[in-house]
């Protein structure tokens, strides 16, 4: 069987916001019967609207066969987890996609213990992406290959690489919650200073890291990704490290600063390639 054959007939989606709309429609342009469930009704009566599908009441409608898909905040996925696991006989095949898996686990190991088959993986892309053409998927703790055959299900194009969960959470930790961070303290002083005129390539960059993290559902910033201990302690040394450099612009060192952190930087990534890429009329040339 080959990933392109690999749709099943019958999916649940749990979690009908952004990226479980975004599954259900593709999901649905492929061939699949979508089962709805949310705690907000509507939403999950609009997807059904728009692509079609049957909106389900409960946790106790989910049928035995069908792979369920958690597209949830956080702490939504541990409890929802929890409880499938103890009220669904062994069996279940589940797909969980949340950022961060410290908080998973126990539910997960809990539900395999229980016979259930546990895909716990991160799209990293969002809901504007058109498909899962050239996207990349990681996939944590894999214990099993019905875990591919759920994968492949879901997302037949994506480049999947393998991580356990504290890898993935560290990535995680500077790649999406000090990310956002520097968005949002960016956005928060562009909005006390007069509207800028004239909008320079670097200023454009800057846009459209504010624009990802203002774009990011309150969920998020209430939740584990923004508020874990492990969070707010980088939180805390990204703003020491800024004063650091405010002090050298003011003792006249920020050349020498400046060139420390680009010989440093140059050995973890491709600086020269991302800069080309940046200041290119072509994105991703």
């Amino acid at each position: 069987m080959t990933r392109m054959d690999s749709l099943e007939v019958r999916f649940t989606i749990i979690g009908c916001g952004r990226m479980g709309s975004w599954f259900a429609e593709r999901l649905a342009k492929r061939g699949a019967d979508l089962l709805l469930l949310d705690q907000e009704r509507r939403r999950a009566v609009d997807i059904a609207g728009r692509v079609g599908g049957r909106v389900l009441n409960s946790l106790n409608e989910i049928p035995p066969r069908a792979p369920v898909l958690l597209a949830l905040p956080i702490n939504s996925t541990v409890k929802v987890l929890g409880r499938l696991a103890k009220i669904k006989s062994q069996g279940l095949r589940i797909v969980e996609i949340s950022s961060f898996k410290r908080p998973l686990m126990r539910q997960i190991l809990f539900a395999r213990r229980r016979g259930h088959v546990v895909a716990s993986i991160h799209p990293l892309f969002g809901p504007g992406q058109r498909d899962d053409r050239g996207t990349v998927t990681i996939h944590v703790e894999r214990a099993s290959r019905g875990e591919d055959a759920l994968i492949w299900s879901l997302l037949p194009r994506t480049r999947v690489l393998r991580m356990s969960w504290p890898e993935h959470d560290r990535a995680m930790l500077t790649a999406l919650s000090l990310t956002h961070f520097i968005g949002v303290s960016a956005a928060n002083l562009l909005s006390k200073v007069k509207p800028i005129k004239v909008e320079t390539k670097s200023l454009s960059i800057l846009l459209s890291l504010v624009s990802v993290s203002l774009n990011e559902s309150s969920d998020f910033y209430a939740g584990y990704p923004m508020t874990s201990p492990e969070a707010l302690r980088l939180f805390r040394r990204y703003g020491e490290t800024v004063k650091e450099l405010v002090e050298a612009f003011e003792r006249g060192e920020a050349v020498k600063s400046v060139e420390r952190v680009k010989r440093a930087l140059e050995t973890r990534y491709d600086l020269r390639n991302l800069y080309r890429r940046a200041y290119s009329n072509q994105p991703g040339s």
